[in-house]
């Protein structure tokens, strides 16, 4: 139980934790989301998730798939989030001392 319990914990504290922030294509250059984790909708509601590979000031491309600047309705930008990462992982050991606790006694 002990072993389960710790493995769990080692394996939910490697997940990390990101979010995805709404970015608008008119403050910044298409080229600047090179390498980014996108999340695009488009205008006719296509929802597509993708990691920039290249771009032109009117098309991105990423795994095999190329957006039109012009058709894109909403970015949103995955972020890493260490702040969430160390919060979760605190909760996580938290949640299971007090688990071991209540087993052992």
């Amino acid at each position: 139980m002990k072993n389960l319990m710790t493995t769990l914990l080692i394996y939910l504290t490697m997940l990390g934790c990101s979010s995805l922030n709404e970015a608008k294509l008119d403050t910044k250059p298409a080229s600047s989301y090179v390498g980014e984790n996108l999340k695009i909708t488009t205008m006719s509601g296509d929802i597509l998730e993708l990691k920039v590979e290249s771009a032109t000031d009117l098309t991105l491309y990423g795994e095999g798939k190329s957006v039109d600047i012009a058709d894109i309705k909403t970015l949103e930008v995955k972020e890493f989030s260490p702040l969430k990462s160390i919060s979760l992982s605190a909760g996580l050991y938290m949640l299971g001392a007090i688990i071991i606790t209540i087993v052992v006694l």
